[in-house]
């Protein structure tokens, strides 16, 4: 038997399934092991051409997963129908337009955490209770290699995004005295309908968001790794070359990748307009900001100057 050999027939939750990498994850669960998946995502008429597809093997339901109530019901629906709950794949996900962090709306910043961040927290509060009546049971939650190297624009993103690895690593621990697996699984850039164009999004995130697609891997090689991952019962994976530079360089030099990257965003600015906004006042006040750098040592050597010693001054604290 091969180690991936498990996977067949077992009953899978799959958020953000009509589209993407969750799709294509849909796709090889149900094809390739005969799994019976309850997908969740929000486009019925994707869903349905999905259902024409796959038959018997495939559910969905549509509900708000940003709400702990609608987990908690959908919970107790599974167990209603005996729906015994072997794996979850927490996949849905959202990105954010490129802004400073004090530039995005508060009501943008809050659907991303809630997308991102709180869905995955209240599917593993709600799906953990029935997954532990699993012989097999497993979670896989999609974070992102931003997690490991997060981007400026991308504040709350990438916040949300290490808010999901950090709890999925801290599954790993509780979970695995039950025989349970969780993963927690770290993609660079996917060519997926995540960055397509959205209704009244500019020409510039447009085209921003396409220069980052254009660096990514196809959403069914993702597909295929994820799979892979969860068969193999790995705890974390980097999913693509872009993603394990990323991880390397954080691990290997950490300053030098955070300024090169903040460099290379910074010169993109001028042809990428998204970018702009995170740049603008510091190329603007350029000269400005490097003289107030420049003057630290001085400011800093009359503050000293102005200070009178404290009270343990002349202690050796070398140790401390």
């Amino acid at each position: 038997m091969g180690r991936k050999d498990w996977l067949y027939g077992r009953n899978v939750v799959l958020t953000g399934c009509s589209t993407g990498m969750g799709k294509e994850v849909l796709l090889i669960l149900v094809k390739k092991y005969g799994c019976n998946v309850m997908g969740v995502a929000r486009n019925k008429a994707k869903l349905d051409e999905l259902k024409a597809e796959l038959g018997d093997k495939f559910s969905y339901r549509r509900f708000n997963i940003s709400s702990q109530e609608e987990w908690y019901k959908f919970a107790e629906e599974l167990k209603a129908m005996n729906f015994g709950v072997d794996i979850v794949i927490n996949n849905a996900g959202m990105i954010q337009p490129f802004t400073q962090y004090t530039d995005l709306p508060d009501d943008q910043a809050m659907k991303v955490i809630n997308t991102n961040l709180l869905s995955i927290v209240y599917s593993c509060k709600a799906m953990i209770p029935l997954v532990k009546e699993s012989q097999f049971g497993f979670i896989c939650n999609v974070a992102s290699a931003s997690a490991i190297l997060p981007f400026g624009g991308q504040a709350i993103y990438s916040a949300t995004k290490g808010g999901v690895n950090g709890l999925t690593q801290s599954l790993v621990q509780e979970l695995r005295g039950y025989g349970i697996g969780v993963c927690s699984i770290m993609p660079g850039p996917v060519k997926t309908d995540i960055y397509k164009a959205r209704e009244g999004e500019a020409a510039g995130q447009q085209k921003a968001d396409k220069l980052v697609e254009g660096q990514g891997i196809t959403a069914a090689t993702a597909g295929k790794r994820i799979v892979n991952a969860i068969g193999k019962r790995k705890i974390r994976v980097v999913l693509d070359g872009m993603a394990k530079m990323m991880d390397l360089g954080m691990r290997v030099c950490p300053r030098i990748t955070v300024k090169l990257v903040a460099k290379a965003m910074k010169g993109a600015s001028s042809f990428v307009s998204s970018f702009k906004p995170i740049f603008a006042e510091q190329i603007e006040k350029k000269d400005e900001i490097k003289a107030k750098i420049k003057g630290r040592k001085a400011v800093i050597k009359h503050d000293i100057s102005q200070v009178a010693p404290g009270p343990f001054a002349n202690d050796d604290l070398t140790n401390v």
